[in-house]
């Protein structure tokens, strides 16, 4: 048992914890440990320290020590099942939850529960489940925001769009969205005729599929300013003409983001985050046109076109890896060697599609596959500047990759893309159809119970380039 100091000690390492101090916060519980090591509560302490500093694999085996010590304690199983979700181990997350539920007599850890299995739900697409838990939540804790935006996640996953749009808004503000103010002015509410900053908030895959409803505020409003990721400035200029576009999404401080526009820029009604505009453009499946909006640069494209001229094949680009751990990063990939059923189904020029160096790997499967011809142009693809890359998309003849932002590229340019979509996917591919609304030109191919069929893939791969004249893969 901790000693009167000993708690006073690990309640400084708390307070360390909470002002990001986390090195130091982790001296005291160390020096704790040695004399502790099963104590539950200096065991989930020392979690808390390890999951702020990034390090989850160990706090993961903190918070399972912590419920080694105490089974009894609910805020236990609590951490365990969140750090155990931050890994991705699903199923235990559920039932580290469902303990907790089980012991919990605290209604902040009732409500972190339900709001958990909410958010692991909407992970898993599993999205009626999560409708569930979140209004679960909300008929307890009224107004609740995290279940308020959860519930939003869960009813666009459904493309339930009306009141999807209007919950989804609550996220804007929380880790999951940036809301940003520029020079104290109000959020946009939809009035048309204002004078109104878009700005980017989450990843570039986002920015460009959320871009598609750029052309209906141009429609409705009086002047239109993007506030966007740097890589997409030039293609965004091009695209809307009519709006002005500055890359500075990510400059700080953000209200110094404004002093570097063009002084008629600087003057403006309201602002909004570029995702929330579905609210107003995205309300009803009608409002989805599918077309594409993205303008790849005419010169870049041309000399894309003169060098596949050479190539009397298919052109296909293909990437195999997306996400980040948090994002699912583990089943979002795959081998090239998983691939080797698909690169040989049509003889082609497989294009890589890679967001990160590819070329040792490279080396090493065409070292073993010589007749697969399988090609990185990475001044097209490692570049700063996503024209680069929108310009190689747009002049191939089809897309094939795993879930990750070229498939937002492919469907923004009205490429011919067959997307590969993980269960733990992103609710804009909803749960179930091949299709998806924001994008004509995407097909959804989904993993069916855990395992990828590539024969199949290959074979439905294949036989659609076979139906296909030479010189209709040519010009497409």
């Amino acid at each position: 048992m901790l000693s009167d100091k000993e708690r006073r000690d690990l309640s400084k390492a708390k307070t360390l914890w909470d002002d990001n101090e986390v090195d130091a916060a982790w001296e005291i519980v160390k020096r704790l440990l040695l004399d502790h090591p099963h104590d539950p509560i200096v065991l989930q302490m020392g979690g808390h320290i390890y999951e702020k500093s990034g390090n989850t694999p160990v706090a993961y085996h903190l918070f399972k020590s912590a419920t080694d010590a105490d089974p009894r304690e609910a805020s236990g199983w609590l951490n365990l099942g969140r750090i155990a979700e931050d890994l991705w181990r699903t199923g235990e997350a559920e039932r580290c939850y469902a303990k907790a539920l089980k012991l919990s007599n605290r209604d902040d850890t009732t409500r972190c529960c339900y709001g958990n299995l909410a958010a692991l739900c909407i992970d898993n697409a599993r999205y009626a489940e999560a409708e569930k838990w979140a209004q679960r939540l909300l008929k307890e804790w009224p107004g609740d925001q995290g279940a308020l935006s959860n519930l939003g996640f869960a009813q666009l996953g459904q493309r339930n769009w009306a009141e999807g749009w209007v919950n989804y808004r609550n996220v804007l503000g929380t880790g999951g969205r940036t809301a940003m103010q520029f020079k104290g002015e109000p959020e946009w509410d939809g009035t048309p005729g204002k004078s109104v900053v878009l700005y980017g908030e989450q990843g570039l895959g986002d920015e460009l599929s959320f871009a598609s409803m750029v052309p209906d505020a141009l429609a409705h409003c009086k002047k239109v300013i993007i506030d966007c990721d740097a890589r997409l400035a030039g293609i965004f200029k091009r695209s809307f003409p009519a709006a002005k576009v500055y890359g500075t999404r990510r400059f700080k401080p953000v209200t110094g983001k404004v002093e570097t526009w063009a002084a008629e820029d600087r003057e403006f009604d309201a602002s909004l985050a570029i995702g929330q505009i579905g609210e107003y453009y995205r309300n009803a499946p009608e409002k989805f046109d599918g077309k594409p909006y993205l303008i790849p640069d005419p010169e870049r494209l041309l000399m894309w076109q003169a060098l596949w001229a050479t190539k009397d094949k298919p052109k296909i680009g293909i990437a195999w890896q997306g996400g980040i751990p948090k994002t699912g990063a583990r089943f979002r990939r795959w081998t090239l060697e998983q691939l080797v059923p698909i690169l040989k189904s049509v003889d082609a020029h497989w294009v890589v599609l890679e967001y990160k160096p590819a070329l040792v790997e490279l080396e090493a499967f065409k070292a073993k596959y010589p007749e697969i011809d399988i090609r990185e142009y990475p001044h097209a693809t490692l570049t700063k500047d996503y024209d680069d890359t929108a310009a190689l998309v747009a002049s191939l003849d089809m897309v094939f990759c795993m879930q990750t932002s070229v498939a937002h590229l492919g469907g923004a340019l009205g490429v011919p893309t067959w997307v590969c979509v993980p269960p733990c996917s992103q609710w804009r591919y909803g749960d179930s159809g091949e299709s998806v609304p924001w994008y004509d030109s995407v097909r959804v191919i989904r993993q069916q119970k855990g395992e990828w069929n590539f024969g199949q893939i290959a074979a439905e791969l294949g036989a659609h380039f076979r139906r296909l004249p030479r010189a209709a893969v040519r010009a497409a």
